[in-house]
């Protein structure tokens, strides 16, 4: 759900994305600890892409605004059509046995994109944990947006800021103490994250944050399965934006997710193939791109918990 505010859609797209990619995977992957769905980095991509394309559909519009509909059918349009670029490309390299790529891309360069991305999002996640209104500007620089914040410093929302700092610094506590006291092993057990998330809904119910103090919460989701559509290239969109962007994302896609995947088989002395590991990958993203969902690749964050749960075969994604 959250990875989705990362892309510019509609929560229910990161769920989409979790879904149907997983599902292929588990069926044609050989990595039996790498978790298919959204991915951060890959998330902060399409994004950008989506965020780009959107400047078009306004410029059709002026000087009116489009309605929320249209503009949450064309940004969903252009995730899909980018999701299904990246599969066929994805699915292409493994066809033609390009395997051997992760080990074209310096582990540094890979880094740096992936702290840069890590930067990205901190700036742009700023803003909404400081409950702070969102720029006029659609297409903006993580720069200006950071200029934005330091400028509209003072037009914070006390609440939201308090709210979010307040999980934060619970969150770093707790990780704290589990690091501290490892010989606690009810310590160790306890899913920090879903403590927050399970109280952070309590205390939103409790004390009526939206209506009594004017937070914003995550509101309805509505819970209908993705249905079958043939994703196309909105009619504003230039096919070689979908192109360019389909190719960036499936290069950091397919070395994290084949690095990855390498780890953990190396970790529990098993062996997969890195073309077989292309096309599974190939496959999921054309077959989401058909349901609604964006890029989805190998979590880094997500196989490591699926390590430490003792996974034994790829059912554990299903």
């Amino acid at each position: 759900l959250s990875y989705s505010s990362l892309t510019h859609l509609q929560p229910i797209y990161g769920l989409y994305t979790a879904l149907v990619p997983a599902l292929v995977y588990g069926m044609l992957g050989t990595s039996r600890h790498l978790s298919m769905g959204p991915e951060s980095l890959v998330s902060v991509l399409t994004g950008s892409l989506v965020k780009g394309q959107l400047k078009h559909l306004l410029a059709a519009y002026s000087p009116n605004t489009p309605p929320d509909d249209v503009i949450e059918k064309f940004s969903s349009a252009v995730a899909c059509a980018v999701a299904l670029a990246t599969g066929i490309f994805t699915f292409a390299l493994g066809m033609f046995r390009f395997g051997f790529l992760d080990s074209m891309i310096s582990e540094s360069s890979l880094r740096g994109f992936i702290s840069g991305a890590a930067i990205v999002i901190l700036i742009s996640q700023t803003r909404i944990v400081l409950g702070l209104a969102p720029s006029e500007s659609v297409h903006t620089t993580p720069w200006n947006e950071l200029r934005y914040i330091v400028s509209h410093i003072g037009q914070l929302h006390k609440m939201t800021a308090a709210i979010s700092i307040g999980a934060l610094l619970f969150l770093r506590i707790l990780r704290m103490a589990k690091h501290r006291f490892k010989s606690a092993g009810w310590l160790q057990g306890v899913p920090d994250t879903l403590v927050v998330i399970i109280l952070a809904t309590l205390v939103s119910w409790l004390t009526k944050l939206k209506e009594a103090h004017g937070v914003l919460v995550f509101g309805h989701v509505d819970g209908e399965l993705p249905h079958f559509a043939v994703p196309r290239i909105p009619a504003l969109v230039e096919t070689k934006d979908i192109v360019s962007s389909g190719i960036t994302i499936t290069m950091i896609g397919v070395v994290e997710s084949v690095i990855v995947a390498r780890e953990y088989a190396s970790r529990n002395h098993y062996a997969v193939s890195s073309n077989r590991e292309l096309v599974a990958l190939g496959v999921s993203n054309i077959f989401g791109s058909a349901f609604g969902a964006y890029p989805a690749f190998g979590s880094l964050a997500r196989s490591k918990l699926n390590d430490r749960a003792r996974a034994r075969s790829q059912l554990s994604g299903i």
